[in-house]
């Protein structure tokens, strides 16, 4: 048996979860589990706002990629791959023609670290304001006025909002992103 080497798997996108879990009952049905490592799909932590509530997520890395450690000189597995609904090829060959080539374990290392190495205060807000967008303040002193979002500020999580207070007047507010939510 040759050693295990870590290959990328291409698959339909936003099907990943699905193909890992029909892989993993195939490979226990044919009893291949010996030539097969780890299938690894990489995703990272992330947070955002929806009607006011923080919501933490999932979201993956490499859309439409599962990685594999495996030893494919297994013709058997192989054909398996094959079979498997979503199962695309692999990453660097056309289709299922040609060898594939494995990744170099600094790669590995690298790509495993960081989804593995999450804190809770490394999550990261995903932002889904743009400029020009009108939002609605849900928190704070201007709760329940509506304003143009005029700078987005990434690193701080914060917004610059355009308010109509006082007879029209546009007043600047820096808010956080838990402090708006997008107006449908």
């Amino acid at each position: 048996m040759n050693a295990l080497e870590w290959y990328v798997l291409k698959v339909v996108a936003k099907q990943e979860e699905k193909i890992k879990a029909n892989l993993q009952a195939e490979l226990v049905k044919n009893n291949l589990q010996p030539v097969v490592g780890e299938l690894f799909i990489p995703y990272e932590k992330v947070y955002e706002v929806r009607a006011g509530k923080k919501y933490v997520k999932n979201r993956h890395l490499f859309p439409g990629y599962i990685f594999l450690q495996a030893d494919l000189s297994n013709g058997l597995l192989v054909q398996l791959l094959k079979s498997i609904t979503g199962a695309l090829g692999f990453l660097g060959v056309r289709g299922w023609r040609g060898t594939p080539v494995p990744l170099n374990q600094a790669e590995v290392d690298r790509i495993i670290g960081k989804t593995n190495s999450i804190e809770p205060s490394d999550l990261k807000l995903h932002a889904i304001f743009a400029l020009g967008e009108v939002v609605e303040i849900i928190d704070g002193p201007f709760s329940g006025f509506s304003g143009k979002v005029q700078e987005i500020f990434e690193e701080k999580k914060t917004l610059n909002v355009v308010v109509k207070i006082f007879d029209e007047r546009s007043t600047p507010v820096e808010l956080s992103y838990t402090q708006v939510k997008k107006t449908f």
